[in-house]
């Protein structure tokens, strides 16, 4: 379940607050406008809590995208005359 806050401020300047969100009997809660997204959660020490959108990597993947050789090794690899990936067709 979700509330708007009322909008303060005077004259020109106007902002919202932001959206209260209530926790269910489970801890769940619904954030507007985020469906179906990951995130991770960190509880800071002043009580407050920081979600961070985030997406599951392998650990395969997450050293290719963070390791400028490995790249470089693996597109010379990939792009070298000798290596050959021959297929053949199965027949029924």
């Amino acid at each position: 379940m979700s509330a708007h806050f009322p909008i303060v401020g005077r004259g020109g300047y106007r902002a919202a607050m932001g959206i209260l969100v209530e926790t269910d009997g489970r801890s769940r809660v619904v954030l507007p406008g985020h469906s179906n997204q990951s995130f991770v959660m960190r509880e800071n020490a002043d009580g407050s809590i920081l979600l961070e959108p985030a997406r599951v990597v392998t650990d395969a993947q997450h050293d290719y995208d963070s390791t400028p050789e490995l790249r470089e090794l693996l597109e010379r690899a990939t792009a070298s005359k000798t290596v050959r990936r021959t297929r053949s067709r199965r027949t029924a």
